[in-house]
């Protein structure tokens, strides 16, 4: 198995972030969250997104959860998905605590965006 870089540069974060959409239309779970976005618009604004988590840059400015919030019918099946499908980008790309840190970030999104939909019990309800 050949020696896989870590993330070092935007240009790493951009091809994860196309790999990742690459096809996301046909994709059985999550593709008709998808069908007919702006790809022109969406993917900058996620490489962007992705670059300020691995790099800390600050450079997206927007709000992440809202789009989500008007999707219907989401379940907690098609996070699980998401992320599946985001570790498994990352893994075949690269390798070391960069992508680690943007894979742990996946899950922490996917898990934040969850609670505010009311799919996940919040943490105080786990601590009880």
């Amino acid at each position: 198995m050949p020696h896989l870089p870590d993330i070092e540069t935007e240009a790493d974060v951009a091809a994860v972030v196309h790999a990742f959409y690459h096809d996301m239309e046909a994709d059985p779970v999550l593709g008709t969250y998808f069908a007919g976005l702006d790809w022109q618009a969406h993917l900058p604004k996620m490489v962007s997104f992705w670059s300020s988590v691995v790099f800390q840059t600050g450079a997206y400015r927007g709000r992440p959860f809202d789009p989500h919030a008007r999707m219907p019918g989401l379940e907690r099946r098609h996070f699980a998905h998401w992320v599946e499908r985001f570790h498994g980008t990352v893994d075949a790309l690269f390798a070391g605590p960069r992508a680690d840190l943007m894979k742990g970030r996946a899950e922490q999104i996917a898990g934040v965006f969850q609670v505010k939909l009311g799919l996940w019990p919040t943490l105080d309800a786990e601590a009880a």
